[in-house]
């Protein structure tokens, strides 16, 4: 049978695992990495499914007049004038034309995607 007897560790595997918990921590991206990919990812799938990058594609949104100077506020004033079901893709053409930056994309597609939860929520009184 054996002893349960409690044995010294040695300085040679703390320090191997000491190395092996800073590689770890060295292969993880930061929070700044990681929002930069995002950003990066987003404009890439709007350019390409917009037909900006890769294959041509026929285009049949409303015309907006979307710019870099704009605020959020005035975006979502010019997506009144599109139909609601485009409003995702306003925003993403825009994306892909760099007429928009990514973070204020990021930031309307998600107040679109609350508007729209809000929309099918059911109030009884």
């Amino acid at each position: 049978m054996d002893d349960l007897v409690y044995k010294k560790r040695g300085k040679g595997p703390a320090i191997a695992s000491a190395a092996s918990t800073a590689n770890a921590n060295a292969q993880i991206p930061s929070f700044a990495q990681l929002q930069e990919k995002q950003r990066s990812e987003l404009i890439e799938m709007a350019q390409v499914r917009f037909g900006i990058k890769g294959s041509a594609v026929q285009i049949n949104l409303a015309p907006l007049q979307i710019h870099l100077g704009m605020t959020q506020k005035e975006i979502f004033k010019a997506l009144l004038d599109a139909p609601e079901a485009e409003h995702a893709d306003q925003v993403l053409y825009a994306l892909a034309k760099g007429e928009i930056d990514a973070d204020m994309a990021n930031q309307i597609l998600a107040s679109l995607a609350l508007l729209d939860k809000f929309k099918k929520i059911k109030i009884e009184s």
